[in-house]
């Protein structure tokens, strides 16, 4: 019985010493990749979406950064406290099958914070699907 214990515990060192490697991603999205089927539910963060065959998903976020246009894209927003007009601008971030390391805007609530979030998320799944600036902005910007 104690070999067959030290055996176990040889194999399961040698298992959790072995040397990481690096894992690549092929992921067939780019600029002039196409997407069909995006769809989200309205009052939820996440959308989802086919692009050139590849199911593709991500998250909406309201957010009190402005964007100018569709497809605009930051490294990073903000949010405010408090609630009505604060949080009006939609933002779009893919998180599979790769992460943009960006996020797309996605348009703004003329009404409240709470409409953005109801919509957000569908706006994402609408401009993936109908806007070439949008996806263009998405697929470029593309990590682990």
């Amino acid at each position: 019985m104690k070999s067959k214990i030290l055996i176990a515990g040889a194999i399961l060192c040698a298992i959790s010493a072995a040397p990481a490697h690096a894992v690549t991603k092929c992921v067939a999205l780019n600029s002039n990749t196409t997407c069909s089927a995006a769809y989200a539910t309205n009052g939820t963060t996440d959308w989802t979406g086919t692009c050139a065959g590849t199911p593709v998903s991500g998250v909406g976020v309201c957010s009190n950064t402005k964007g100018t246009t569709i497809g605009t894209a930051q490294t990073s927003i903000t949010t405010a406290l408090g609630t009505g007009s604060n949080n009006i601008h939609c933002w779009c971030k893919m998180t599979s099958p790769a992460v943009s390391s960006r996020w797309i805007y996605g348009g703004s609530s003329d009404l409240s914070s709470d409409h953005c979030g109801y919509i957000c998320a569908a706006n994402c799944a609408t401009y993936l699907q109908s806007q070439s600036a949008f996806r263009r902005a998405m697929f470029s910007s593309l990590s682990d």
